[in-house]
């Protein structure tokens, strides 16, 4: 018997026995589960992926923003958002207890009489009061702030 015939032979016991498996479907959170860990370690020990479909999206308490928690850095005091902002919202005058950064994906966001649109970014130093910022035809943004000041404190305390 050849090599080759060998192969094929092993191919066709394999595909026989997969075929007489009882299959079982896991539960959606058990594949889920486990399809994140196949996904972390694809990239490796240290990092994490956020698929576009993957975060849920959680309302801001601004309403009119929805946001996705795309990392949360508790030992280096950041967390980067993704928000989805409503055409005409407003978010209101504030003060910046920590450094925030924001890059405009899409859509447009004024700042006073600054029109942020794509590609643009703005940055916010700890200590500084922001006055209001608004969209007529929203926008998307990702934000980098210290966590107490955007998110919900049961997200704080998690892990």
């Amino acid at each position: 018997m050849s090599e080759h015939e060998i192969v094929e032979f092993d191919e066709v016991v394999a595909l026989a026995l997969a075929a007489s498996v009882d299959v079982a479907e896991p539960r959606p959170e058990v594949k889920r589960l486990l399809l994140d860990r196949v996904r972390a370690s694809a990239v490796g020990s240290g990092f994490s992926v956020v698929r576009a479909d993957g975060a849920e999206w959680m309302p801001h308490p601004v309403p009119g923003i929805r946001m996705k928690v795309l990392a949360l850095n508790a030992r280096r005091g950041y967390a980067t958002l993704l928000l989805d902002v409503a055409p005409g919202t407003r978010f209101p005058p504030h003060h910046h207890g920590g450094a925030e950064e924001c890059y405009v994906i899409s859509g447009t966001l004024f700042s006073g009489m600054l029109r942020l649109g794509p590609g643009d970014f703005i940055h916010a130093d700890g200590g500084t009061d922001h006055e209001e910022l608004w969209t007529a035809e929203g926008c998307r943004v990702i934000l980098v702030v210290p966590p107490e000041e955007h998110l919900p404190a049961h997200l704080l305390t998690a892990g």
